[in-house]
């Protein structure tokens, strides 16, 4: 009885070395090819190629010119939609585009003006080229009832009411979820009356002549 177990033992110890064994470890296990960066398993090589695809280029604005009409300005009024009252009756001043758009990866769906800087386009322009062209655009009447307009704050200007601010953002969107954003304040010497009170003055209610 004693001389079976000495043999058992010695066989367990020797199967392992003698290389019976190899096939069933190396189906389940592969050796990690440090310098090459590849898996080895079973003799054969697997490489591991990974590729990025999920990474979306937004719309790229090529903008050649922005300004505004210093002709054109009037009082804008806005009303409240249920009642019909007028809400407030201010100066406006229409701003000019030219710019083209590219993207590289995705289709370009809207480009337009945030004129209340909630990166949500509230004006949308409209070409019959592609916007790869360039193309001129002009905006609606921007008033400072909805925040754009602003006097000088202080400094050498701040009593002359009809130097004034405006802010909006221009912007564009493709079909891939990319959104390209381009926050935009400009200056404006003279771009009202000479009677005019001030860039937030309101006029509603007022009788016009």
């Amino acid at each position: 009885m004693r001389n079976n177990q000495i043999f058992v033992l010695l066989l367990v110890v020797l199967l392992p070395m003698s290389g019976c064994m190899d096939n069933a470890v190396g189906e389940v296990e592969g050796t990690e090819d440090t310098e090459s960066n590849t898996t080895v398993a079973n003799n054969t090589t697997i490489v591991n190629n990974y590729y990025n695809l999920t990474t979306n280029h937004p719309p790229i604005f090529h903008v050649a010119g922005a300004g505004y009409d210093n002709e054109d300005f009037g009082r804008v009024s806005t009303y409240d939609p249920s009642s019909g009252d007028e809400l407030s009756r201010m100066y406006h001043t229409t701003f000019q585009f030219w710019f083209s758009v590219s993207d590289t990866d995705s289709n370009i769906t809207s480009v337009g003006l945030d004129l209340d800087l909630d990166q949500v386009i509230d004006h949308y322009f409209t070409t019959n080229e592609s916007w790869n062209n360039f193309t001129y655009h002009e905006s609606p009447g921007i008033a400072q009832s909805n925040g754009s307009l602003a006097n000088y704050g202080h400094g050498e200007w701040a009593d002359y009411p009809r130097y004034c601010f405006a802010r909006f953002n221009l912007m564009a969107l493709d079909d891939d979820g990319g959104a390209q954003i381009i926050p935009y304040t400009l200056r404006m010497d003279d771009a009202l009356p000479h009677d005019v009170n001030s860039c937030q003055s309101d006029y509603t209610g007022v009788e016009e002549n």
